[in-house]
């Protein structure tokens, strides 16, 4: 249900949802297969990127209402391990040391918007639509409002979640919910040329350490954010990456993750 693949110097990775006769919807089989994919990927200390995206015309059209249907018959147990299934997977996303990027494609609906939100970055087709529409169907927004409230205002969150609407992708980045939104046609381009930025210009030790202080960082008091963040500031500066990108700079030389980069996209003529 999930397609691999690897760039052609191994530091991007696209996994796409490949469900599109289901609309790509969030079965269990697809949520635990994603979060296997993505917690094996901790151990590839090459790859840099990874990019989520959905085969055919949409991202995700959330929860598999099939299989949800059949999970009212099921325990209270049953269903809390479904949905912490879920939870996990976006538990996942978010402590990756890899920078995880959304592909918005197409529609980005209920779960789908909150696979998007979990992404740290997130790049929308202009065409693509989002809502939260669970209170439609008599269900409960509960693990996206919780990422939600990262990026939300409370006025924004309520109204996304209590009202159920659609909305297009230029409101979806106006309100914050996602990265950026580009014509359709420019879509492809634009999400790979931010990949490769990424992979040729940052540090990985520095981008996994930013990553691990901002989730540490939600939601703290503003003193205890800042022992935190004094902290997280004084071992960079014993990183390997750190001294060496400090050395680089005065020296006047590329960083050795730029330099890498370069040598493997030389051009060959």
């Amino acid at each position: 249900m999930i397609s691999i693949e690897h760039s052609r110097d191994g530091r991007i990775i696209t996994l796409t949802l490949n469900r599109p006769e289901k609309r790509n919807a969030l079965n269990k089989s697809l949520v635990l297969e994603l979060t296997r994919v993505i917690s094996s990927l901790e151990q590839d200390d090459f790859a840099r990127v990874i990019l989520i995206t959905g085969a055919g015309k949409v991202f995700s059209a959330g929860a598999d209402l099939d299989a949800l249907s059949r999970m009212a018959d099921a325990s209270e147990q049953e269903n809390l391990a479904d949905s912490k299934a879920l939870g996990t997977l976006f538990t996942t996303i978010r402590n990756s040391s890899k920078v995880i990027i959304a592909w918005i494609n197409g529609h980005a609906i209920a779960g789908g918007s909150g696979l998007a939100t979990a992404c740290d970055l997130s790049i929308a087709a202009r065409s693509a639509r989002f809502g939260f529409t669970e209170t439609r169907i008599g269900f409960v927004p509960a693990l996206v409002s919780v990422l939600l409230q990262a990026r939300l205002s409370e006025t924004a969150m309520r109204d996304v979640l209590l009202t159920g609407r659609l909305f297009d992708a230029e409101e979806a980045e106006k309100m914050g919910l996602i990265t950026r939104s580009v014509p359709d046609e420019q879509l492809e381009q634009t999400v790979l040329d931010t990949a490769e930025a990424i992979a040729r210009n940052t540090s990985a030790q520095a981008i996994a350490s930013t990553k691990a202080l901002l989730s540490e960082l939600h939601g703290r008091p503003f003193e205890e954010g800042m022992d935190l963040a004094a902290s997280a500031n004084a071992r960079a500066r014993k990183s390997t990456d750190c001294q060496n990108g400090v050395r680089s700079f005065l020296e006047k030389e590329p960083p050795p993750w730029v330099a890498s980069w370069d040598r493997d996209h030389a051009d060959p003529a």
